[in-house]
């Protein structure tokens, strides 16, 4: 009997071992996912006070009058619209152009350019909008993909733009003092991320979270149009061409 334990011991102690390694892998596994999910949680319910209170894409214009802005802008079918009524109306093929704020215009709507789809329609939109009214910005902010921009042409001279769809497809100039102090962060053209996904998205995620800080210490956050001091005040409502809205 004293022999076979002695036989059998060392395997079992083997096996004993193999089975608690097991245990303990299968456990960590199912934190790690935990954790994933947890982080994914995190990152909807800080993001989400921004999907609801500001717009995906939006432009500041240094201008006090919103009509001379909309029809340098080209709109169509130009119309006075409240505030209050165009952040929650615009159809489609709309953009609203806000009344004064600080000596600012916002412009609002789809058909603004999406820097995801199509950066050199970007590029080119907003050199031929700066050419049209001077000084313009340009703001995106994609909670759900972490993609973001913010862009700065003045006289068709681009002061400073920098835009991350996956990876960064333009940066150019040199960072400005307002990014430093809004926490934003920029990654290099072709860079690889050695810290790891999380740190990755992370960066992503404040840098789409402090875009609205950037906007207000460049020219205005677009939520102040949500204040009731502005939202019976009225902007203009129109139609970009198609000429601009499609082949920029």
């Amino acid at each position: 009997m004293m022999t076979t334990i002695l036989i059998l011991g060392p395997f079992v102690l083997v096996w004993a071992i193999a089975a608690l390694f097991y245990a303990l892998g299968r456990r960590r596994a199912r934190q790690l996912q935990l954790d994933e999910i947890t982080f994914a949680q995190s990152v909807r319910q800080r993001l989400a006070p921004m999907v609801m209170a500001r717009p995906r894409t939006w432009l500041a214009i240094k201008s006090r009058n919103p009509e001379d802005v909309a029809r340098s802008m080209g709109l169509e079918g130009l119309q006075p619209c409240a505030s209050g009524n165009a952040l929650t109306g615009l159809t489609a093929d709309q953009l609203f152009v806000s009344p004064p704020v600080n000596g600012w215009v916002v412009v609002l709507g789809d058909r603004l350019p999406n820097p995801e789809s199509d950066i050199d329609r970007c590029f080119r939109f907003l050199n031929e909008t700066s050419e049209r009214v001077g000084h313009v910005q340009y703001f995106h902010g994609n909670p759900t993909l972490g993609h973001h921009a913010w862009v700065k042409v003045i006289e068709r001279q681009v002061a400073r733009a920098y835009v991350w769809t996956g990876e960064t497809t333009w940066n150019q100039g040199e960072t400005t003092l307002a990014e430093q102090k809004s926490g934003m962060q920029c990654f290099d053209y072709f860079s690889d991320d050695d810290e790891g996904a999380f740190q990755l998205w992370e960066t992503v995620r404040q840098n789409v979270e402090q875009l609205p800080l950037l906007a207000s210490i460049w020219s205005v956050d677009p939520v102040a149009l949500e204040e009731g001091a502005f939202r019976a005040r009225p902007g203009w409502v129109g139609r970009m061409p198609v000429g601009r809205s499609e082949k920029n």
